[in-house]
């Protein structure tokens, strides 16, 4: 009876307050940082991603998958067997409880224990206190409650104060974290979601390798972005870095005024099944089609104008004339697009949006819930 009670209590004191918030972070490397006070750190990183793994394997073999915190039982052992405190195993549990329970949303062929690889600790303000510094440095963070004892200094960067200039508020949490550049810290900044528009037009985006954006209003966004790809070096180290800012530069061209909802293309798993199916050099230039990212950059930029998105399947989107509806696969040939039936001639990624648009019109996710009046002659 106790412990129910117990872990009712810790459920709703370290419930999360700003749920209904958009939340941004902001990556600091810690350069400045001193050898001794880097090697602790990165002692205590490991030793937090021992633990998560060590809670992981206790939940997975033992079915738990509740929302429920762990009881004092596995908190006890993870205090003895790794000499932490009660607050440090109680978050490495609630960690991995969650990272156990997000395995299980995935379908049944992919559900296998997981595991935590990255060296990275997230800290609320039971460990963390963000304070100003007086000194060279315009910032810093105090660590305890079972993270190693320290001072950390730093100064904003230049990403950071688009955040603190833009009405962003500081969270009380960070992350901690190190990879090959070193140990850095991520900043949350957290802001009120801006409320959904409720007028203004349905636009259609499709996506793209040959254009990354196409949208059914005429704008067609980072289409020289495949002949920057084609340029660069095959053994340059920071292409991938350099294509995913070019992205981004693109997107902020984007013109969402008076619009209300995106239908957007739905390209999950998109390149499942494709493996020995294209040369070495296509596989390359497909390696640097970012859609994931554009879509998850797209998905954030909405929601900060208040613009609504909805996935549509991408079925029959490329075939179908947003003309007369007429579909036949013999309508588009690369980037052109000729209906056989009334002869409408446009960009193929055009076409596409179009037909997005129109699904986000009738609110349906595919072409196969539409009745043959709004799809075309041909039976789906």
């Amino acid at each position: 009876m106790k412990l129910s009670i117990y872990a009712k209590n810790m459920k709703k004191r370290y419930k999360q307050n700003n749920h209904g918030s958009m939340r941004r972070t902001s990556r600091i490397y810690l350069n400045d940082l001193n050898k001794s006070k880097s090697d602790t750190m990165r002692v205590f990183l490991n030793l937090y991603q021992n633990i998560i793994n060590y809670c992981i394997c206790l939940f997975w073999s033992a079915s738990d998958f509740t929302e429920n915190l762990a009881d004092k039982g596995i908190t006890k052992s993870i205090e003895e067997r790794f000499g932490v405190t009660a607050r440090l195993s109680q978050c490495t549990s609630k960690q991995a409880k969650e990272i156990v329970r997000s395995q299980m949303k995935k379908s049944k062929r992919s559900q296998r224990m997981p595991r935590f690889k990255s060296h990275m600790a997230n800290l609320d303000s039971r460990f963390v206190e963000i304070e100003k510094f007086n000194g060279h440095f315009e910032i810093c963070i105090k660590t305890g409650s079972g993270v190693p004892k320290m001072v950390i200094p730093f100064n904003w960067t230049k990403h950071t104060n688009k955040f603190r200039d833009n009405g962003w508020t500081l969270s009380n949490s960070v992350r901690l974290g190190y990879d090959k550049k070193g140990i850095f810290i991520d900043l949350i900044f957290e802001k009120e979601k801006t409320p959904l528009r409720q007028e203004g037009n349905v636009m259609g985006v499709d996506r793209g390798f040959n254009c990354m954006i196409a949208c059914s209003n005429g704008q067609m966004i980072g289409k020289g972005l495949k002949e920057i790809i084609k340029k660069g070096g095959k053994r340059r180290k920071s292409y991938h870095h350099f294509i995913e800012t070019e992205t981004n530069r693109c997107l902020k061209q984007l013109d969402t005024d008076n619009i209300k909802l995106i239908a957007l293309e739905e390209l999950k798993n998109v390149k499942a099944n494709k493996r020995g199916k294209f040369s070495r050099k296509v596989n390359r230039l497909l390696s640097f089609w970012h859609y994931a990212r554009v879509g998850k950059r797209l998905e954030q930029l909405c929601e900060e104008k208040g613009i609504c998105i909805a996935h549509k399947s991408p079925w029959k989107t490329s075939q179908r004339c947003s003309v007369c509806g007429n579909i036949d696969r013999r309508n588009r040939k690369g980037e052109r697009f000729l209906c056989l039936k009334c002869e409408s001639e446009m960009n193929a990624d055009y076409n596409a949006s179009k037909n997005l648009e129109l699904l986000g019109l009738a609110g349906v996710y595919s072409l196969r819930s539409l009745t043959n009046n709004f799809v075309g002659n041909k039976s789906l």
